[in-house]
């Protein structure tokens, strides 16, 4: 456990004299012995324009670990504000039950394929993306199986070596009776032998019925982001504030389009096919054990860690990341005066809220420039359909012009007829090659 880290946050609680030092140092102290690797995951700032605390614990939004992390903390903390990185129009996923947003992330979405717009078409793909780590989350190597095998392993290693040390102490105190008298011996083994025969079988039944229980629960699927839900579910038990701090979820994304540039744009859709083939060819174990990988070394970094940013645009980082850092530093700053707030965000929004928490901007004028609507641009308009036109188009209009050209010379009718085939199978092709694809994901 890093202490540098909890001393330097102790000394920013000491310097504040209108903060009570002693309750802060004493949750800091608790936190440092309940929640393993805190220093990873938390970080504590001072909102100096109503001299709040503010906990800021980031979290992966496939983890159940966070979630555990996130009650010790509340129960730790008990905070007066819950802060819950999401936008006022997806409010309705904190009071939505859980077999309705089940329901939802295990319908399949289709994916956009003819729009005008890349923003509708990379949507519908990050929609795709939900279901199938929801699919994913319902393995039972991913939802932390091997912990629960461990502790029913360890349970019935107990219940075994109870049972022998009985078993043993029966014999001997059968052996003692033997030569006392052999007929109660006779009895009473019957009876023991028979009260022991009864044990085994409640002891089967109940681990039965554990082991059932836990196979249920495993095989339910993970709800992605559902810290949100349980800092939101404790609020309302603790009669806490509740703000929800995050920009529009449309907005981000469509300046994030309109940040791209050509070459960007051309990069991310070669980036794209070569991943299809990829996984196409990869075999399901292996892109699961490869999305495990991934979720581990993120729940395993440290939020000061810039894990997040790797392999993203310059545009995906500034409107993804940096702007709703600004944007949710500006909420938590204007929130109402408390002693202590919680705010629930993604791991990789940590050091940048941190940073821009205390910025000399108004808030209210931040938050407006960062939603304010923006005319999509040229390119983000028409790139995605002329890049869809083109990848359909070229390749049979190349073959058939080749054959024509250096094969045998068309007529126009023939060349015609040419293109129109060879494009038809292409789309026949494409067609078979994304419906083998997720029916292979099916499988995830």
């Amino acid at each position: 456990m890093n202490d540098k880290y909890y001393d330097s946050i102790n000394n920013k609680i000491q310097k504040k004299n209108e903060i009570d030092f002693k309750e802060n140092i004493e949750i800091l102290k608790r936190i440092k012995e309940n929640i393993k690797d805190s220093e990873k995951i938390l970080n504590v700032v001072i909102n100096e324009k109503t001299n709040t605390v503010v906990y800021l614990i980031g979290t992966i939004h496939v983890s159940r670990q966070s979630c555990e992390d996130i009650k010790t903390l509340l129960s730790i903390v008990e905070p007066d504000t819950i802060f819950i990185e999401l936008s006022n129009e997806r409010a309705p996923l904190l009071t939505a039950t859980d077999d309705q947003i089940i329901g939802q992330l295990l319908k399949k979405p289709n994916i956009n394929w003819f729009t005008t717009k890349l923003s509708d078409f990379y949507l519908s793909i990050h929609q795709n993306f939900y279901y199938y780590t929801t699919k994913i989350s319902m393995n039972n190597k991913f939802l932390n199986n091997n912990n629960n095998n461990n502790n029913n392993n360890n349970n019935n290693n107990n219940n075994n070596n109870n049972n022998n040390n009985n078993n043993n102490n029966n014999n001997n105190n059968n052996n003692n009776n033997n030569n006392n008298n052999n007929n109660n011996n006779n009895n009473n083994n019957n009876n023991n032998n028979n009260n022991n025969n009864n044990n085994n079988n409640n002891n089967n039944n109940n681990n039965n019925n554990n082991n059932n229980n836990n196979q249920s629960s495993n095989n339910k699927p993970y709800i992605y982001g559902n810290e949100f839900r349980i800092g939101y579910q404790y609020s309302k038990t603790n009669k806490c504030s509740v703000l929800l701090g995050d920009r529009n979820f449309k907005s981000s994304w469509n300046r994030i389009f309109n940040y791209l540039d050509l070459k960007t744009i051309l990069g991310l859709s070669g980036l794209g096919i070569k991943t299809f083939f990829k996984l196409y060819n990869q075999p399901i174990d292996e892109i699961r054990e490869q999305y495990y990988q991934s979720v581990n070394e993120m729940i395993d970094a440290s939020w000061k860690s810039d894990i997040w940013r790797r392999d993203l645009p310059d545009a995906v980082q500034r409107g993804l990341i940096d702007e709703r850092d600004r944007y949710m530093a500006s909420c938590i700053r204007d929130a109402p005066q408390s002693k202590r707030m919680v705010a629930i965000v993604g791991k990789g929004h940590i050091k940048g809220i941190s940073n821009h928490l205390n910025d000399r901007d108004e808030g209210f004028y931040i938050r407006r420039d960062l939603e304010e609507f923006q005319e999509p641009t040229t390119l983000s308009k028409y790139s995605y359909p002329i890049l869809m036109t083109s990848l359909l188009l070229v390749p049979p209009t190349l073959s058939v012009y080749s054959f024509h050209r250096f094969v045998k010379p068309l007529s126009k009718s023939k060349f015609t007829l040419a293109l129109v085939s060879t494009l038809s199978f292409e789309m026949l092709s494409i067609n078979y090659l994304i419906s083998n694809f997720e029916k292979k994901l099916e499988g995830l």
